[in-house]
């Protein structure tokens, strides 16, 4: 065999010949002379720009989806939109293609710098719309919290979209890290959740940083949801210019719709409920698990109020459900953790996630075949959420929640609020209220095996008691995501499952007592 190597144990030295250190200089000479360009000229040539009118050949083919075909010609006319469509429906193309087909963010940029910002309230969520954008060609990263400053250079330099949490955003343009000049386009994903009061401050500064840093009165914006709840759709259009409603599902009630909460819901669940005791709640959960895994593939999630119940139930479930891998996703899990357990559901080594509503957000896993309550939401809106992990994208899926008699007041608010699409069949047990064992949404510590609500809780689902302890903030240096307490309290009063400060582990993120890590 022939050898090109220098010199080669226990043998003499050999040297290559004439016309190798010709090519082998040649190849140096052209190094040096790439390295010495400027470093713009040596970033990949851009793509080629898609006619925006065959803006459906970056579906590959798939029909579009309703809020894709009302959204997507809408803002490739340069308008404003807000859509509000169910879970699963298609909203995060929805929005990235009309970037795509004109060819803003598919190019490397010099610096942070970005063309398109998204906008989002979890980074899971950041994550996933980042994957979604690198799949249609465009160069994308992320900005959030749990990962080092020079992991965060790393993943957004040169990107022309960036995907990132609010707190964790105005931090690095407030440091002169993050240029907003070079903005074309502004998406806020899940901007219920970004725009109700625990965010609204971080998100009204970004957008104008973006007006003062682009010179521009209006930046083309775009937001995005599963529900739209009336107070926070007012302002969120004071940022917005003659912005176009597409509201897919459900009907409105009238034409205006003004005074309205706009709730999407998955159409193509099955809704069930099923009245238990706080005793037995353990049980009939691993009970229909159980029956929801028995053919291979697929995965189940598991809703609780609180981070305390969830590590809890995690434990219990494991031992009624042998040889399934029952993950948690609560706050005291570092970044790390979080992105583990993820992966391990997607690529089915654990079909069983349990987790606070922090997993109602945006995340997207294959084949969800169930979804159960096993505490009632605490709000409309956290339901449809929830209920929006299963049948995504036409699949089969079944919503199931689990009643116990202490729950029953608050699930009669929630029902009430529920698009119909989400009503499971009524019961005569849920109407039977006792009002002495209803649990208090702001005192009730979480105890027993179906219980915990929310620690400092929403009172209620438009609960007038306990003030807004703190929301999501993913800001600071490498920290992922602190509460924010000392907030007042909001319309609906939202408590500590967001970051409140009362109630054994009642927070949606965040450690219980310390608060560091979400």
């Amino acid at each position: 065999m022939s050898e090109n190597r220098s010199s080669r144990p226990g043998g003499r030295t050999r040297r290559p010949s004439s016309d190798a250190q010709a090519r082998t200089e040649s190849t140096r000479t052209e190094q040096r002379q790439t390295e010495q360009r400027p470093a713009e000229q040596r970033r990949a040539a851009p793509r080629p720009v898609l006619d925006p009118a065959n803006w459906q050949d970056l579906l590959g083919g798939r029909t579009p989806t309703p809020v894709q075909a009302g959204a997507i010609p809408a803002l490739l006319a340069g308008k404003d939109v807000i859509t509000t469509a169910r879970t699963g429906s298609g909203k995060t193309l929805a929005f990235l293609i009309p970037a795509a087909a004109r060819g803003i963010g598919l190019s490397e940029i010099r610096g942070m710098r970005p063309e398109v910002l998204v906008i989002t309230p979890t980074r899971e969520l950041a994550v996933q719309i980042r994957d979604v954008a690198r799949e249609l060609g465009m160069t994308a990263g992320r900005i959030t919290g749990g990962i080092t400053p020079g992991q965060t250079r790393s993943e957004a330099t040169g990107k022309g979209v960036i995907a990132g949490t609010p707190g964790r955003l105005k931090d690095l343009v407030q440091k002169n890290e993050l240029s907003l000049a070079g903005l074309k386009y502004v998406v806020l994903d899940e901007a219920d959740e970004l725009l109700s009061l625990g965010f609204l401050k971080d998100v009204g500064d970004l957008l104008r940083a973006a007006q003062r840093a682009t010179g521009q009165n209006h930046l083309q914006m775009a937001m995005a949801s599963a529900t739209f709840p009336a107070a926070i759709r007012t302002v969120a259009e004071q940022f917005m210019v003659k912005p176009e409603r597409i509201d897919i599902a459900p009907e409105r009630k009238n034409e205006e719709g003004a005074g309205e909460d706009i709730l999407g819901g998955s159409s193509t669940a099955t809704h069930l409920l099923i009245n238990t005791t706080r005793d037995e709640v353990l049980k009939v959960t691993a009970l229909h698990a159980r029956n929801a895994l028995y053919e291979p593939g697929g995965c189940v999630v598991i809703f609780c109020r609180t981070k305390h119940m969830v590590k809890r139930r995690a434990e219990q479930l494991a031992e009624l459900l042998p040889g399934e891998v029952v993950s948690p996703l609560q706050g005291n899990m570092d970044q790390k953790k979080r992105e583990k357990t993820m992966e391990l559901l997607r690529e089915g080594k654990s079909r069983v996630l349990i987790a606070t509503d922090i997993a109602g957000r945006g995340i997207d896993l294959p084949e969800v075949r169930i979804v159960i309550h096993m505490d009632v939401a605490a709000t409309a809106e956290d339901h449809v959420h929830r209920s929006g992990r299963t049948a995504r994208a036409g699949r089969p899926g079944t919503n199931l929640v689990l009643l116990i008699p202490e729950q029953r007041g608050l699930w009669q608010n929630v029902r009430r609020a529920l698009p119909p699409t989400l009503h499971p069949p009524v019961t005569r047990e849920e109407s039977q209220v006792d009002k002495e064992i209803q649990e208090k949404q702001g005192g009730n510590r979480g105890g027993g095996g179906g219980g915990g609500s929310r620690g400092g809780g929403r009172g209620g689902v438009q609960g007038s008691g306990g003030g807004q302890g703190g929301r999501r903030s993913d800001s600071g240096s490498g920290h992922s995501g602190r509460s924010e307490g000392g907030r007042s309290g909001g319309p609906r009063g939202q408590g500590s499952e967001r970051g409140g400060a009362s109630g054994t582990g009642g927070g949606r993120v965040g450690p219980q007592p310390a608060r560091r890590r979400r």
